[in-house]
């Protein structure tokens, strides 16, 4: 009605904030609502929850949900959602009913739980287990399995935990300062090395250890000569062979994990 050249005029102009954002809560609710007809649609489905404090120190309800989908296991997160109170017992069991109610999932199909080890998890006459098993009879409750190798891997051997602990500040050494971790890049670059810089480890995700440790472990050479001209207290430890041993074993075990 304008012409070609009003056209091209009005195809210049980016669409605005809130076009941008509706459309993207369009294809959120789009996604969310297929997934609980999926799990509506299934004879049994498990979840999984877990309680986790947010980087501006808000704590959290996480929820996911396993269910069969054409003859394989379907994975899909199902929610976050805040806990605005204490996280007991209660009012994490009231979130989670909340939602299944509030959606017309059927309780009764919930064969599975998997928690970890917290008391307001396992309490046995009012914990998040007992509540969910008085309104799912079917439910088998599984103490969650990275949580059991999390506190494994915190009680090993005093020689093993003290590498651990060499290589984590090895690591950090180096990842911590910008400038030490470009020097450490362009060495590895110099040296024709795979990788050009090592892993950050960090204590919330403890299955970063295999990467870490791994990754170390391959640039073993390239840290020793970086080292060279450092003062760095622990810089000895990567000539001695039994602390090499050490980390070898170490890597392969978390990587295992």
């Amino acid at each position: 009605m304008l012409g070609n050249n009003a056209v091209k005029q009005l195809n210049l102009i980016s669409l605005s904030n809130n076009t941008v954002k509706r459309r993207i809560n369009d294809m959120s609710e789009n996604v969310f609502q297929q997934l609980i007809c999926r799990v509506r649609a299934r004879r049994f489905y498990a979840i999984q929850i877990d309680e986790s404090t947010d980087i501006a120190g808000m704590a959290n309800l996480l929820a996911l949900v396993r269910y069969e989908c054409d003859g394989e296991i379907e994975e899909n997160f199902l929610f976050c959602r805040p806990l605005r109170s204490n996280a007991t017992a209660e009012a994490i069991f009231d979130i989670l009913n909340d939602f299944m109610i509030s959606n017309n999932i059927n309780w009764t199909k919930c064969i599975g739980l998997s928690t970890d080890g917290a008391r307001a998890m396992l309490g046995r006459h009012s914990g998040v287990v007992k509540r969910v098993r008085d309104v799912a009879p079917l439910l088998t409750h599984v103490h969650c399995c990275i949580h059991r190798e999390a506190l494994a891997g915190k009680r090993m051997p005093v020689d093993l935990k003290t590498v651990l602990d060499d290589a984590v500040r090895m690591v950090n050494y180096i990842k911590s300062r910008p400038l030490q971790a470009r020097l450490f890049s362009l060495l590895c670059e110099e040296m024709g090395s795979e990788h050009r810089q090592l892993l950050l480890h960090t204590e919330v995700r403890w299955l970063s250890h295999g990467k870490v440790l791994t990754r170390l472990f391959q640039l073993r050479d390239e840290v020793r000569t970086f080292f060279i001209d450092s003062k760095f207290e622990l810089a000895d430890r990567l000539c001695d062979f039994d602390w090499l041993c050490k980390l070898a074993y170490l890597a392969d075990i978390f990587s295992y994990l």
